[in-house]
């Protein structure tokens, strides 16, 4: 029986009639090219999807000048980290990650009888090289999200290849970049880079979050062919379906929808942030598309949370991750937040 405390927590609350600032998603939706694409391909659901969604992959290897046969397709982000624990670990295993990142790191540690080598980041931003004081050549997978949510912590090139370099290449090294499309510095790496050159790498990104696919399901990894073949042998066939597959490869199709939504992203955080001066809250930007709010006490963390849903708004309570002071707030539409800053100003 599976504790209550290794489920994940997030992604359902009420949506109709609120403003959804809880889960990171991107509130502007898909573009419309594929709403028309997702209401076109409806009228095929009756027919099963590719085995393996090969026109998908190869969207994604063209989309990302990476080649086609080391690309595997899950059913969001969340099946590729679960293959990976299939695939390349077996029960006693280490596996690393820190203390304040994805749940489902944890989680499918515990499913898949792992042990965690877990790296306190209270800090929340943090070195590498600190990271690694937790490291041994005994652990099998680490876990590294980066950006990471929900802390922003974020790792640039120069320091992400040092560490890389300095890592037993027995041990798998899983880069998890859900929200790198939201980063425009030209320090950062999303980690496709380093595929070629280091077996051990691999890297995991997801439609749910720029992409607007959240409700679709639709992730992907990239890794050596060895890999790959690995992680192909625990995929279930026919994983995702016709509508998202379709609904992913539309949606790879503009370059510059994309720039746009990081854009408004940027703008509509900065115009928040900035409105949230005078209140009561500590602010604690990151480069993704959600910021961290600080109260003065848990008490004042619940109350805040309760307000807010009052008001039709959800936000994300990090107690759950063990931040109990502390809220997470995706940024929205730019209306979203001119009726949240309102909100935050008024408690």
């Amino acid at each position: 029986m599976v504790k209550k405390n290794n489920t994940y927590q997030g992604g359902a609350e009420e949506f109709k009639g609120f403003i959804r600032l809880s889960s990171n998603e991107n509130n502007y939706g898909p573009a419309n090219s594929v709403i028309k694409t997702i209401k076109k391909n409806t009228h095929h659901s009756n027919i099963y999807p590719e085995i393996n969604s090969q026109s998908l992959a190869k969207q994604i290897a063209v989309f990302n000048k990476i080649p086609n046969e080391n690309v595997i397709v899950g059913a969001g982000s969340d099946e590729i980290l679960q293959m990976i624990f299939h695939a390349l670990t077996k029960p006693g295993d280490l596996v690393m990650h820190t203390k304040y990142s994805f749940a489902m790191y944890e989680i499918f540690a515990k499913a898949f009888n792992c042990k965690s080598v877990i790296y306190d980041d209270s800090s929340f931003q943090f070195t590498l090289k600190d990271f690694k004081k937790k490291y041994s050549p005994k652990v099998k997978v680490i876990f590294l999200a980066n950006p990471n949510n929900p802390t922003g912590s974020i790792f640039y090139r120069k320091e992400l290849l040092e560490f890389i370099k300095s890592i037993n290449k027995k041990t798998f090294i899983v880069l998890d970049a859900a929200y790198s499309e939201y980063i425009q510095d030209s320090r950062y790496s999303d980690g496709l880079e380093f595929v070629k050159k280091y077996n051990n790498i691999i890297v995991t990104k997801s439609f749910s979050k720029i992409f607007g696919l959240g409700g679709l399901r639709v992730g992907w990894g990239y890794a050596h062919i060895d890999i790959i073949k690995k992680l192909y042998q625990v995929k279930k066939p026919f994983n995702v379906n016709r509508l998202a597959s379709e609904a992913a490869i539309e949606s790879l199709k503009s370059k510059s929808w994309l720039k746009k939504q990081s854009k408004l992203n940027q703008m509509n955080k900065k115009f928040f942030i900035k409105g949230l001066n005078n209140t009561k809250f500590e602010i604690i930007d990151t480069l993704a598309n959600f910021i961290l709010i600080r109260c003065r006490s848990e008490k004042m963390t619940n109350q805040f949370s309760l307000f807010a849903k009052k008001h039709k708004i959800t936000l994300r309570v990090l107690s759950s991750y063990g931040l109990k002071n502390y809220i997470r707030v995706t940024i929205g539409t730019a209306e979203e937040m001119q009726i949240a800053m309102k909100v935050f100003n008024k408690f």
